[in-house]
């Protein structure tokens, strides 16, 4: 306690208090508890009174809950129809995925009869030159590639021509050298491509060995669980384990028009949103709540879904003990072995670029190479044929570095969202036209 006046009460609060201020002691604020009596507390008793009071209210109060987020691509099955829930880019001659950018990679769909007769036609090379300016490739190198290069061949012509006084202050280099570095900067592009495309042929495995597994898994959920409930939970985990899949490995869940800065919501959120729609189009029934909220749980946290899918499918299989013969039991454990076995694969391939150092390395050589050419072609092509041999060049041997890139990264190539869609239809098949063979019934269902 302490009493002070009133003159020096005004003069205390008219000082400017900054965050570097440093009192000697506490400030005191007079309270007038009665006509007779001067009592004074700490405002630091007061701010902390305060703070327990809010802290107080904070518990009590509800937390407000976020406003749900609405999917903006994906499409409930009950609402397609005959809808195609793809974007197709058929201009290129062959059905491909519809490039929102300049960035994005070039991104197939499943191959048909049809589409290979297309892909093998004889007039498929005046097909590819007249949709060369809307390649992937092209597109991507345009800046900076092209730039750089054509800007480094402009002014090389433009100072020999214009500048330069005598041959002699032209610049330039030997062509028989450089020759050799083009060769090896062939060579290096295309062993970038071939150990990019071996990732790309290894993912394309693992999915295809899971698209296997689902359906035997499947089929042996019918044959083998005699609880309804049971064979229900294991159907529904094997439809939600390739789109669970999808998204892990995918951070758009394949969805590639999603842009990471726009409207209000985060982009994680917006992620999850989709992958909500999803999981409610295979949870419609109302049935299984509780792991429609567990795997939406998880995978809101940034937890490993495709892992508690497998858990859950073991629970199911572990509680069928008792109705289930245990030879069968161990067959479908081998079968979430087997998808296992392909998820880890699938993580190494996401996680394990090839050698950063030899990305970075190549990428050095490929510009420096590029950007010296100029200089090589100058005196064999001459001021007008510099500038279009060089980007031709350019175009022909970074085209396939960039293609290698690309495939470094199979998950945003293949079209995941077309596998698993086919995975969910063929175990909606098999479970709608399963239907047990009895020795003596008639084709009919008579006896």
């Amino acid at each position: 306690h302490c009493s002070c006046s009133s003159r020096s009460f005004k003069k205390m609060f008219r000082m400017k208090v900054t965050p570097s201020t440093v009192f000697a002691g506490e400030m005191y604020i007079r309270q007038f508890m009665s006509p007779s009596s001067h009592r004074c507390i700490s405002t630091t008793s007061l701010r902390l009174a305060e703070a327990a009071a809010d802290t107080a209210a904070a518990a009590v109060t509800p937390p407000e809950k976020k406003k749900p987020i609405k999917p903006d691509f994906y499409v409930p099955r009950a609402e397609r129809g005959n809808r195609d829930v793809f974007y197709v880019d058929a201009l290129m001659g062959e059905a491909r995925l519809l490039r929102n950018d300049r960035m994005c990679p070039t991104r197939e769909l499943n191959f048909t009869p049809e589409k290979w007769g297309a892909h093998k036609s004889p007039f498929r090379r005046l097909r590819h030159i007249a949709n060369t300016f809307r390649s992937s490739p092209f597109q991507r190198m345009m800046v900076p590639d092209f730039v750089g290069v054509g800007g480094v061949a402009a002014a090389l012509t433009y100072y020999n021509e214009c500048i330069a006084s005598s041959d002699a202050a032209m610049l330039s280099m030997s062509i028989s050298g450089f020759a050799g570095a083009t060769t090896a900067i062939g060579l290096l592009a295309g062993f970038r491509l071939n150990a990019s495309y071996g990732r790309y042929e290894e993912c394309r495995i693992f999915w295809g060995d899971i698209n296997n597994t689902i359906r035997d898994l499947a089929g042996e959920t019918m044959m083998w669980m005699k609880d309804a409930d049971q064979r229900s939970r294991m159907l529904k985990l094997c439809k939600v384990f390739p789109v669970s899949h999808m998204f892990h490995l995918h951070a758009k869940g394949c969805h590639h028009n999603i842009k990471r800065t726009s409207g209000e919501a985060s982009f994680e959120d917006r992620v999850h949103a989709e992958f909500q729609a999803e999981l409610r189009d295979i949870y419609s029934d109302g049935k299984d709540e509780i792991d429609f909220e567990r795997l939406s749980a998880i995978k809101y946290k940034g937890g490993n879904t495709p892992l508690e899918v497998l858990t859950c499918m073991r629970e199911t299989i572990a509680g069928s003990i008792g109705t289930v013969d245990g030879i069968y039991v161990r067959e479908m454990d081998e079968q979430c072995q087997r998808l296992c076995a392909a998820f880890g694969a699938s993580e190494r391939v996401l996680r394990t670029p090839l050698p950063t150092s030899f990305t970075r390395h190549s990428s050095r050589l490929m510009f420096v190479w590029s950007h010296v050419m100029p200089f090589a072609l100058y005196p064999v092509m001459g001021p007008y044929g510099t500038l279009p041999t060089a980007l031709l060049t350019t175009y022909a041997v970074g085209g396939i570095e960039d293609i290698g890139v690309q495939l470094e990264e199979p998950f945003d190539i293949l079209p995941l969202r077309q596998y698993s869609d086919g995975m969910f239809d063929a175990i909606s098949a098999i479970e709608k036209n399963y239907t047990p063979y009895e020795i003596g019934a008639s084709r009919s269902g008579g006896k």
